[in-house]
């Protein structure tokens, strides 16, 4: 007959573990996400090429980076809520799901960089010196009083 080491063989399965045991919609959530990370590498591409030195002659500002890292946090908030809505509603389609989290991180994203700024002009007010001048007292209590 032979021994029982012989007869046993080893098989690798094609798949790894991981992708079998998937569903369908976690699959394809899955390849959006890994397509919209490698989108970034155009993207990273786009802005150094749109953000070269130069400008004008009177002001120079520095925006490298800006169209970057505004899509790598606009593709954090998505990859986030997308997962946390395919967990909720695993019924519902993988496309349908990444349309409104993208919608809803573009309103997210608005509203974090709103409320900076907001964050950023509350630092600045609060950072200024409390003890005015006479004259620039005064001229405050005037203006508040024309204005009742």
């Amino acid at each position: 007959m032979g021994s029982p080491a012989a007869s046993l063989s080893l098989t690798i399965p094609v798949t790894p573990v991981f992708w079998r045991d998937m569903t369908s919609n976690w699959r394809k959530h899955l390849i959006i996400c890994l397509f919209l990370g490698l989108l970034a590498v155009p993207i990273y591409f786009l802005d150094v090429a749109s953000t070269q030195q130069g400008g004008g002659n009177w002001i120079t500002l520095d925006f490298r980076g800006l169209i970057f890292w505004t899509y790598i946090t606009l593709l954090a908030i998505h990859v986030t809520l997308s997962s946390i809505a395919a967990l909720s509603f695993p019924n519902s389609g993988a496309l349908r799901i990444h349309l409104c989290s993208m919608v809803l991180s573009v309103i997210l994203l608005i509203a974090g960089f709103v409320f900076y700024g907001k964050l950023l002009r509350a630092q600045a007010v609060s950072s200024r010196p409390t003890n005015f001048d006479g004259e620039t007292r005064r001229r405050i209590q005037q203006d508040t009083l024309t204005l009742t």
